[in-house]
């Protein structure tokens, strides 16, 4: 997937412009104050830049975009980045961005190509009232939102990076998340995780999902998101601002008439609150899966699977 040229890395022909993968082995390290180092070619080697993960969001600019500014001059305008963050042209209008969903399109392309497989794993027959919470690594908003639901008796929750593992006995580790990808390359790793928590999915009847990210003013959707309709759940969603507004411009069903999701127009620093204080009866008493319901999410993951590569589709 990943070509290396020298010392830096191409992806479908575009620089990654982010320096996370180690030519000499393993990644790099994330500095959260200065942002992952760049590569920065001549300029006339680097004319499409690839924005390949998480940027760093921090005073109201994108560090790595500042930094790539500060470096190139005059020459950014001969620069086309590519971003699967589609909000970030609010904030650098002047920038040449061009919306470039790798990653959700090739988690909906391994998704497709194992649609049996998951089909068949994921059900409504062993349904409860609990809903599911699951998070990986530590971040300050899942800290928040974990501190809410963790004593919740109708929750099944998990929080990897903190030490708390989910009642599977098979559950992945931190390591075994890690890892797949250096053993394994038969499903993407996060194709994979679901599986092995689809007993999870099928026992309870909804999901809270934290996002990667929860505060920046541009959008940012992860596997985490889209493995819902997978994985036939209805969720609450701890994102960012205009998260479900986004969801449901592609098209999904997001169970309005259930959950009251109010909560994704407020500013970040009321929005955790308000989702828990509006939906306050279903998060304590549960959701009862009725088969209107059942088909409803039915059609969401159909949806998924046939629709959603118009919503995806990018220029090679």
């Amino acid at each position: 997937m990943f070509q290396l040229i020298g010392n830096s890395y191409y992806l479908n022909g575009l620089l990654c412009g982010l320096k996370q993968l180690n030519p000499a082995g393993g990644w790099f390290n994330h500095d959260p104050h200065t942002g992952w180092a760049i590569d920065t070619p001549p300029i006339d080697e680097c004319q499409k830049i690839y924005l390949q993960d998480d940027l760093t969001y921090k005073g109201d600019k994108v560090i790595e975009l500042e930094n790539y500014i500060k470096h190139y001059g005059t020459d950014i305008g001969k620069i086309t980045f590519y971003t699967w963050h589609k909000g970030l042209k609010n904030i650098y209008p002047s920038l040449n961005l061009v919306w470039y969903p790798f990653f959700l399109k090739q988690h909906l392309d391994d998704a497709i190509a194992h649609k049996d497989v998951l089909t068949n794993n994921f059900n409504f027959d062993q349904k409860t009232e609990k809903f599911l919470c699951l998070n990986a690594r530590i971040r300050p908003h899942r800290d928040v939102v974990f501190k809410k639901i963790r004593d919740n008796k109708n929750c099944l929750s998990s929080y990897t990076h903190r030490g708390i593992k989910s009642t599977l006995s098979d559950d992945w580790s931190v390591s075994d998340y890690r890892d797949w990808n250096l053993k394994r390359s038969d499903y993407l790793r996060n194709t994979k995780n679901l599986l092995v928590a689809s007993p999870l999915y099928n026992q309870t009847s909804f999901s809270l999902v934290t996002e990667t990210r929860a505060t920046l003013p541009f959008d940012f959707f992860t596997e985490k998101t889209t493995q819902c309709f997978l994985a036939l759940h209805p969720a609450l969603f701890v994102s960012n601002q205009n998260h479900v507004k986004i969801l449901r411009e592609w098209g999904f069903d997001l169970f309005d008439d259930i959950f009251d999701h109010s909560y994704d127009l407020v500013d970040n620093d009321s929005r955790i609150d308000k989702l828990f204080k509006d939906n306050t009866d279903i998060i304590n008493k549960g959701l009862v899966i009725n088969h209107d319901i059942q088909t409803r999410l039915l059609k969401n993951r159909e949806l998924y699977f046939t629709k959603f590569s118009e919503v995806v589709a990018i220029n090679e």
